[in-house]
């Protein structure tokens, strides 16, 4: 049992930890497949023709579901938020607002998911062909192995908060329906306010409708949970590739210690560290072979930061519309989630509670990531300004000034064009949602004053 927990929690034991494989890449996807399984999303999955199409019916038959649960819901809270004859009445509304944003979410990253599956799967092909295969340097090892870790750390993190999440919000009304069906007395309830054509207390329909609404909310957070764990393990595999190239450039260049350069210096230090991979007799090499080396390491350098740029490009098509709309959806089901918090659920619920950290936390992770890939992109720049450059030739130099000059214009994913995803970008969706919240505090004190 130790060894299994051990197993999953770490992820398993190699004989030489400097030893990577295309095993260790496909590793991190595991858990993003599990979940797109569940939601019938094939991504690289090698399935037959019948089982894809059956797939496929059975994901637009969820997808049929949330389309409809999805308007049902907007018409209960305006029929809520009309019939209500006090500020009191119209919290209802509050309630059903967090809800009904999570299922616009899941809708808008699934359908994308599904309808440009090439797109994923490509990237997940190059980034794969791109994954370091044989022993590493220990440099790169602990690039690669702190990637890893905080990608696991991550993804399981925020997959066990949802399931949380699903656990606390799924199962009160069962155990209220097991109550009543031992004979005792309490409240009939719902997950869901849906407006519906039949009254859904009643015996059977009640059942009926508790167990569709149970269908859906699985539904509903398993598609973002797949979408938000694809999308931090894609940037997690760029930022990767950015830093193992920042690493590259810098060893780039042999440049011999003297009184200028001394061997405190990172450049000395570098260079060092090449004479013990190549032996003393890297001094001795020539003019002639250093710039053939220069253009060939130069050459696949570039290449690679093309590719990594055209990656991100990819990851910015496929998911800023839905980065937009989970943004602007953000700071409303924060503000929401918090005012039912305080002033709707009693001190020993939790449900709402665990809307509201899932909330926080999916925000952070996709602000968190794409600063990682600002910061990557940059340390790029940075680290072709400290190489020892000016030992090359001419050709050389104005290479390294071209890759220079596009290097210092930052990679980023953006909201649709708005605005790039980053920290700032966090920050200034807590303080609008703070801003919502305290309005609303505020507004809902008037009024029980006034009362």
């Amino acid at each position: 049992m130790t060894s299994l927990f051990k197993k999953y929690c770490f992820g398993r034991k190699k004989q030489n930890e400097r030893v990577y494989g295309v095993e260790d890449y496909d590793e991190s996807y595991v858990s993003t497949k599990k979940v797109l399984n569940w939601v019938f999303i094939r991504m690289t999955h090698n399935i037959s023709e019948k089982t894809t199409k059956f797939w496929d019916m059975v994901y637009w038959f969820e997808m049929a579901n949330l389309m409809c649960a999805a308007p049902s819901e907007l018409v209960s809270m305006m029929t809520t938020a009309y019939e209500a004859q006090t500020f009191r009445d119209s919290i209802k509304v509050f309630r059903m607002m967090p809800c009904f944003g999570c299922v616009v979410l899941a809708m808008v990253k699934s359908v994308k998911m599904v309808l440009h599956r090439p797109v994923f799967e490509n990237l997940v092909t190059e980034l794969r062909g791109m994954w370091p295969k044989g022993e590493v340097t220990e440099e790169e090892h602990l690039i690669i192995s702190r990637a890893l870790k905080q990608l696991n750390f991550i993804v399981k993190g925020y997959y066990w908060c949802n399931n949380a999440l699903l656990i606390s919000f799924l199962c009160p009304p069962y155990f209220v329906t097991l109550a009543r069906y031992l004979g005792h007395d309490g409240p009939m309830g719902l997950h869901f306010l849906y407006w519906l054509p039949y009254d859904p207390y009643r015996p059977g329909y009640y059942e009926f409708t508790l167990v569709l609404q149970t269908w859906h909310a699985l539904v509903v957070i398993w598609c973002n949970v797949a979408w938000d764990i694809l999308f931090c393990t894609f940037l997690c595999h760029i930022t990767t590739q950015f830093d193992l190239l920042a690493r590259r450039v810098s060893r780039l260049f042999h440049v011999t210690v003297d009184h200028q350069l001394v061997t405190s210096y990172p450049l000395a230090a570098i260079s060092a560290d090449l004479v013990r991979c190549e032996g003393e007799g890297i001094g001795s090499y020539s003019h002639q072979h250093w710039d053939l080396r220069h253009k060939k390491e130069l050459t696949d350098i570039v290449l690679r930061h093309h590719a990594l740029i055209r990656l991100a490009s990819d990851v910015e098509k496929m998911f800023s519309l839905a980065l937009l709309i989970n943004f602007m959806n953000s700071s409303i089901i924060i503000c929401f989630c918090g005012f039912c918090c305080v002033l709707i659920e009693k001190w020993n619920e939790i449900a709402y509670k665990s809307f509201l950290v899932t909330a926080l936390s999916q925000t952070w992770l996709l602000c968190w990531y794409g600063q990682k890939l600002i910061d990557t992109s940059r340390n790029l720049a940075q680290a072709l300004y400290n190489c020892g450059w000016y030992n090359g030739s001419k050709r050389v130099k104005s290479a390294i000034l071209i890759m220079l000059h596009r290097s210092q214009k930052e990679i980023h994913v953006t909201t649709y064009g708005f605005s790039a995803i980053s920290l700032a970008s966090y920050s200034t969706i807590i303080k609008t949602a703070w801003s919502y919240f305290t309005l609303l505090l505020n507004f809902f004190k008037d009024k029980n004053d006034s009362l």
